[in-house]
């Protein structure tokens, strides 16, 4: 059985990212197929760095982590570099707002100028790990395949550099700032493949990279709402003392992923006042909000959140940087409307794509009108139960996901 390994940043039942659970979910359905190890950090806080797990080995649920130390994290110097990138990445972002950065692109695939400074940034971060790169570099031999999630992370941008011609990148990239700096330009011309989630993902990269990007194709990732273990809905209403009705978002509790959707919740609730509450799930990463119509339950288990979804009202998702949105899919998988970022052309896709089986705002008197919609017609919840289910399982199959990045990593 040949040997795979994967690049990410943080990986372990603790983690609640959706780019770690993406990863989580592939490894554990590809280890039937390889040995698949994970290379990774001790991290999960992304702002302080400091280290979680103890251990620099561990088997969980058939596949093997081996985690690395970090180098100490300087939050100063690490903004300091930050400060001097910026000239560049802001003209890259304003040649693509200009719709000209594919074509300079295509002319000038490689990004030069600035990139030994970026270079420092990258070697400056949180989870940047010499120990991690040092192992890949002894033992790229025994791969088959190299697959780093999330382009902006220091495994990526330099375990990609190491074998790129078996490394098959999952960028979970949006349109965020760092997805301008010069120093991706190398990484997505470079590595053998791009595995994109969507065709709105896709599109943005070539229009970012060029007609040099990489060989590419659609592969995405399948859905896991079904677990061995289950919770009853009494306990869990009576864990989190949850109300009649709530809308629920779950995933990292922090500002880019929230953005408006605390105080546009807090207006709306004074606009229309009624029973329904703001249930907020996972690790915090952002000032707590004590307001009686705001209930955050924590980290919470995958069966524990599987009950918290069926039983919202409705679910959102406020986040403007998605590459796919598992907390979408998921939700839908189970039947549920989800309210969504327009602003997230991904999320706009979904909902397009899927007859509006879930919907999308824009401005903040859209996201009033979206929630009393539903909030106030019921009936239009329920209709959208099949179609959610069925956009589900016509698009994230997990039989032809597996099929297809199998047939990449066979290619490598």
């Amino acid at each position: 059985m040949e040997r795979i390994c994967f690049l990410v940043c943080q990986y372990g039942m603790e983690v609640n990212g959706g780019a770690e659970y993406h990863c989580r979910m592939l490894a554990e359905r590809l280890k039937d197929d390889y040995h698949v190890d994970v290379l990774t950090s001790k991290m999960i806080n992304y702002h302080s760095f400091e280290p979680f797990y103890s251990n620099n080995n561990e088997m969980l649920n058939g596949v093997n982590i081996i985690r690395f130390d970090c180098e100490p994290y300087n939050d100063k110097l690490f903004k300091n570099f930050k400060k001097k990138t910026k000239i560049t990445r802001k003209f890259r972002r304003t040649l693509f707002r200009m719709g000209i950065l594919k074509y300079v692109a295509n002319l000038f695939p490689i990004w030069s100028w600035g990139l030994k400074t970026e270079e420092e940034l990258a070697k400056h971060h949180g989870f940047y790990s010499p120990q991690m790169l040092e192992y890949l570099e002894k033992n790229k031999d025994k791969y088959k395949a190299i697959i780093p999630i999330s382009y902006h992370n220091p495994h990526a941008i330099f375990g990609s550099r190491i074998a790129p011609e078996k490394t098959i990148l999952i960028p979970t990239i949006h349109n965020e700032s760092d997805a301008f700096r010069g120093i991706q330009t190398k990484l997505f011309t470079s590595v053998k493949h791009i595995a994109f989630n969507t065709e709105e993902e896709e599109n943005l990269s070539r229009n970012i990279y060029g007609k040099h990007m990489s060989a590419s194709s659609i592969v995405a990732v399948g859905i896991e709402t079904d677990f061995e273990q289950t919770v009853s809905e009494d306990s869990i209403r009576q864990k989190f003392n949850l109300p009649p009705r709530y809308i629920h978002y779950f995933g990292r509790i922090c500002d880019s992923k929230m953005d408006k959707l605390i105080p546009w919740f807090v207006n709306y609730k004074k606009q229309y006042p009624s029973d329904i509450k703001l249930v907020l799930t996972g690790r915090i990463f952002q000032k707590k909000v004590n307001l009686p119509d705001i209930q955050y339950t924590g980290f919470v288990s995958d069966e524990e959140k599987i009950v918290l979804i069926k039983n919202a009202t409705l679910i959102i998702n406020p986040s403007k940087n998605e590459s796919l949105s598992l907390l979408l899919l998921e939700a839908m998988n189970l039947g549920k409307t989800v309210i969504v970022n327009s602003k997230s052309d991904v999320m706009k896709g979904h909902a397009l794509k899927s007859g509006f089986a879930t919907e999308y705002y824009l401005k903040e008197k859209d996201f009033q009108k979206v929630l009393n919609k539903y909030l106030d017609n019921p009936e239009l919840i329920e209709k959208n139960k099949e179609r959610a289910k069925n956009y589900v399982k016509t698009n994230y199959h997990w039989p032809n996901i597996l099929n297809r990045l199998k047939i990449l990593i066979d290619s490598m």
